[in-house]
């Protein structure tokens, strides 16, 4: 027996909204009704949403203990110490990584990359992911990335063997929290709750860069690994996730990365890129 399948139509917009909408903009109708059943009435918030802009990303500093991260970061590019990004192998951990690692070797650094082997020690911070990681890398920095919000024993390890540790992750929060350095998970916070950790770390590499700029480096070049884990990660695409995907899905035209490339020959992809 087939299911019976019904399509539900969201209701009618209001015809003056739409209308009003339409001229405000120079919109084809269709557009006005569709922004209007969506909620978005006034102009400046239906312009906002057609075409965001860069110019209005929010300031990276208001993500919790943003300062405290840039300037361990900072200390750390000063004194050429041996730092580690240490990620979680899913689209958002890989991209979050490679950003972080390119804007840091702008500024001077050379981080390892270490990623756990899934089989065998789990996911984000695990003893024996860890244990791999002092062993390998001996880092005075690491920094754990899309993964550390709940790891309070693994973090412990890591301090108790003289190793500072920084968390960038948008995992939910419980009420104790590990004892690091820093902890930037907008969920600490009241805003940004929508970030996955690639938009997370394109805010620390923007106040990273706001404070200790690089010549020649540009922050466009990256979007496009940006749109890349935002999508994949199925975050909502409401407010700078809208942006970052829009801007990113452009950059990604022209990427200047040979991995992107390689995967958009392997899916076919052409452009113009949408989500």
């Amino acid at each position: 027996m087939q299911p019976d399948l019904r399509w539900i139509l969201a209701p009618a917009a209001d015809p003056v909204a739409t209308t009003r909408l339409a001229q405000a903009l120079k919109l084809p109708p269709f557009v006005a009704e569709l922004l209007c059943q969506r909620g978005i009435l006034d102009p400046a918030e239906a312009e906002a949403f057609l075409r965001p802009r860069l110019r209005e990303l929010g300031d990276p500093f208001a993500l919790p203990n943003m300062r405290a991260a840039v300037d361990r970061l900072i200390l750390a590019l000063e004194r050429a110490e041996p730092v580690v990004l240490y990620g979680d192998y899913d689209v958002d951990g890989v991209a979050s990584l490679a950003l972080l690692a390119r804007v840091l070797r702008a500024g001077g650094a050379e981080p390892a990359c270490f990623l756990p082997e899934r089989m065998d020690e789990g996911y984000g911070l695990s003893a024996s992911g860890v244990a791999r990681c002092l062993a390998k890398h001996q880092p005075g920095l690491l920094v754990a990335i899309d993964c550390g919000t709940t790891s309070i024993e693994e973090t412990a390890i890591l301090q108790a063997a003289g190793v500072d540790v920084l968390i960038l992750d948008h995992h939910e929060p419980k009420e104790a929290l590990p004892a690091c350095t820093a902890l930037v998970n907008p969920k600490l916070g009241d805003d940004f709750h929508y970030l996955c950790s690639a938009g997370i770390v394109f805010k620390v590499c923007h106040a990273l860069l706001k404070t200790r700029p690089v010549e020649g480096f540009d922050l466009r070049d990256i979007l496009d690994l940006v749109a890349l884990a935002t999508i994949a990660d199925i975050v909502p695409l409401v407010a700078e996730n809208r942006t970052l995907a829009a801007h990113g899905l452009r950059q990604m035209e022209r990427t200047r990365w040979p991995g992107l490339a390689a995967l958009k020959e392997v899916a076919a992809v052409s452009s113009p890129l949408r989500p």
